[in-house]
């Protein structure tokens, strides 16, 4: 079982058992709202610590590449009766490339284009 969803079920029952006590023996409320707060600072620092980590990005990135992924390659064709599209602005939302009016794909950066 992952840690994070066994430290969320284990604060549900620390707020139960608060509330329990706060509400059963209100002589022990003072203890109540420490174990409350004791387990908030735990809980932040243990899923600070279990945090997902994926694997490092690498460094030697293109500068001038895009940070969006490309919705389909810039040369896809066009479906088969399909309407071409009815204007163009002249330039690539995205990376500001002149291109051609009924362009799908940006020649540039390879984003498809929206369709006005």
């Amino acid at each position: 079982m992952n840690g994070r969803i066994v430290l969320s079920l284990v604060g549900l029952v620390v707020i139960v058992v608060a509330f329990f006590l706060i509400f059963e023996y209100p002589q022990y409320a003072n203890e109540a709202f420490y174990l409350l707060l004791s387990w908030m600072v735990i809980n932040f620092v243990l899923l600070y610590a279990l945090r997902p980590r994926g694997p490092p990005r690498p460094t030697n990135q293109n500068p001038e590449a895009s940070p969006f992924p490309s919705q389909a390659p810039a040369n896809a064709p066009l479906p088969t009766g399909a309407p071409a599209p009815s204007g163009s602005i002249g330039f690539c939302i995205y990376c500001a490339a002149p291109i051609a009016p009924g362009t799908r794909a940006c020649p540039a950066c390879g984003h498809v284009l929206p369709q006005w």
